[in-house]
């Protein structure tokens, strides 16, 4: 559970004290901009989500009750502010098409000396990864993200979605099947020439 400290930043958070959340925020701040970036499919707005849970956040922790570790709680509100970050979008660009996919993921992602030749393959490989992330169902692509992304074990992930742990396999079996038939021809020997036996 909670240790004495957790408690006593809890409680002065609950009465209005903006420093003390702050603090219980701040272990797992890079984590939760992480899960808003992954979720929302756009890491330039991951700063405006968590910005909008932590709002969320503060304006509800009256009703944390310690059911649930602190953080598994604050990730919680991440998903769910992330989740209707999206859905804005999606009725935002319903008439228009999204021809700049992959690549905010491609410029921050893409850095360092490659060779033309894997700078090229490299992009392309992003590219195909975000659409085929974009295959997936949002509880599907929450759970990749959680588990296979930030490494949270599936218990952990069943708390933050509110389901089974048995269901967050399921939607872990279907993820990693997209992705590997979208993928699969990147990881043939054709694309991976000196790839090590």
């Amino acid at each position: 559970m909670l240790r004495e400290s957790d408690e006593e930043l809890i409680s002065a958070a609950q009465a209005g004290n903006i420093a003390a959340f702050e603090r219980l925020v701040r272990p797992v701040e890079r984590q939760m901009l992480a899960v808003a970036a992954g979720i929302a499919r756009n890491a330039d707005d991951a700063d405006d989500i968590f910005q909008e849970a932590m709002i969320s956040a503060f304006r509800s922790i009256s009703r944390f009750n310690g059911a649930s570790q602190f953080s598994t709680w604050l990730h919680r509100i991440v998903v769910n502010a992330s989740l209707s970050h999206r859905r804005r979008l999606k009725r935002l660009w319903r008439h228009s098409a999204d021809l700049h996919e992959g690549e905010e993921y491609e410029e921050q992602h893409c850095h360092g000396a490659h060779t033309p030749e894997q700078s090229m393959l490299s992009a392309e490989l992003n590219a195909q990864l975000n659409t085929a992330l974009a295959t997936l169902s949002e509880r599907e692509r929450i759970a990749f993200v959680l588990c296979h992304q930030q490494e949270f074990r599936i218990r952990e992930a069943a708390e933050i979605m509110e389901a089974s742990e048995n269901s967050i396999k399921v939607y872990l079996f279907r993820a990693r099947e997209k992705l590997r038939n979208q993928l699969d021809p990147y990881y043939r020997p054709d694309h991976q020439p000196n790839r090590m036996e």
